[in-house]
């Protein structure tokens, strides 16, 4: 069983009951990472998004022909 406490913005305790769980907590560590990432950057997207109402895509412009 993984369990995980959050202290503060800065600290996390995780508990495990087995030893073979270390990868697991890894994981769980990266995937948080890369969500708040990922999240972040879709905000600064939307609060950034510019919209070209002139702007039509060229479907044939994106093959090497």
């Amino acid at each position: 069983m993984l369990e995980a406490i959050s202290l503060d913005n800065r600290t996390m305790i995780l508990k495990s009951d087995e030893e073979t769980d270390f990868f697991e907590i890894i994981n769980f560590i990266i995937q948080k990472d890369k969500k708040r990432d990922v999240e972040s950057f879709l905000d600064f997207a939307a609060r950034n998004r510019v919209t070209d109402t002139g702007f039509k895509f060229d479907r044939d412009g994106c093959y090497d022909r």
